[in-house]
This record gives structure tokens, sequence and C-alpha cells, in this order.
């Protein structure tokens, strides 16, 4: 592959963005940052000015996933005026999310080490269905059952967004996709 010019506007989100896909395609044993270099037209030494290593590479990777994440969590839950389907809301943000970046969720809960109790996104989505529970059931309910709950609907959509991410799924028909992944979620109740 012939090295281009170095023009790169922005080259640690190009290096993030070629990883990615090399990972998707050939698995994170197989990524060096030579390889890093070669996928981005760019000299072997210039993915170090970003990250001292591979481990601080997939460790900015998985950052960089968990901020778009939740931000677009963070987006919807401010977007809800309607606090009986702010968590509807959240849910079908959740599967859009990865089955529009279908790539993040195959590195982030396939390379990640996660634990989903300290995991940014879970934490803000345990807050917010805190608040909801505790207005549905006014203040009476327990923290285990509203963790148990929680628990449960980031199962749902965890699964839901699982799926969209295959193959198959993803060449399905877009239009009413929200709709479709709507209509799944409504389904269960709180």
């Amino acid at each position: 592959m012939s090295k281009r010019a170095y023009h790169h506007g922005n080259l640690k989100q190009e290096l993030i963005d070629r990883g990615l896909e090399f990972i998707d395609q050939n698995g994170v044993e197989s990524l060096s940052m030579r390889k890093l270099a070669i996928l981005s037209g760019v000299s072997s030494a210039a993915p170090y000015a970003h990250f001292k290593n591979k481990k601080a590479f997939l460790s900015e990777v998985q950052n960089y996933i968990t901020e778009q994440f939740t931000d677009t969590l963070q987006k919807t839950y401010e977007m809800c005026n309607d606090r009986e389907r702010v968590l509807l809301e959240l849910g079908k943000s959740y599967v859009l999310f990865f089955r529009q970046n279908p790539l993040f969720y195959s590195f982030i809960f396939s390379h990640g080490e996660i634990d989903v109790n300290y995991y940014p996104p879970f934490q803000m989505f345990q807050h917010i269905v805190r608040e909801v529970l505790n207005e549905l059931y006014g203040g009476k309910i327990d923290e285990q059952s509203i963790y148990n709950k929680t628990l449960a609907m980031w199962a749902m959509v965890h699964g839901l967004a699982q799926l969209y991410t295959f193959p198959a799924f993803r060449t399905m028909d877009n239009r009413n996709m929200e709709d479709k992944i709507e209509d799944i979620l409504s389904s269960v109740t709180i």
C-alpha cells in the first residue's frame, strides 16, 4: 500500500476507525501499531503521537465508544419530555446506536473488560430507571427491586442491540425501524 501524504485533519479518529475495521475482520490479536499506520496511510511512527502502544490504543477505543454511547443516551434523555416514555426512548436509542455502529458493539462487548456496575452508560441508565420507578411506585420500591428491573431492562435492550448488529438484521429495511423496535420494547412491562 502506498503511503498517502500526511493530510489527516484528525489522525487519532482515523486510527480508531481503521483499527475497529481491522479488528472486526482480523481480530484484536492481529492488530499492531505498524499495521494501524499502514491502514491509515501514515508513517509507522505516526500512531505513537496519539497512543503509547497497542494496549493504550485499545483502551482509547473503548473510551471513545463509551463516550459516544453515553452521549447518545444522555441526549435521548434530555430530549424526551414525556416521563412515561423515557425508558422506552432510552431503549430505542440503545438499540439504534449499535445498529448504526455494529463495530462499536462488537468491540466494546467482545474485547473490553466491562464491569456493568461501573460502566458509565449503565450507571446513567440505572439512575434514570431509579427516578422513573420511584415516580411510578410512589417511592415504595426497594433498591434491590430497582436494580433487578434495571438489569432486566438493560439485558433486553442489550440483546436486541446484539441481534440488530447481525448481518441479517442490518440488511433489514430501515423504514419504520424505530417503530419496530418500539413495538418490541413496548411488549414488555416494568
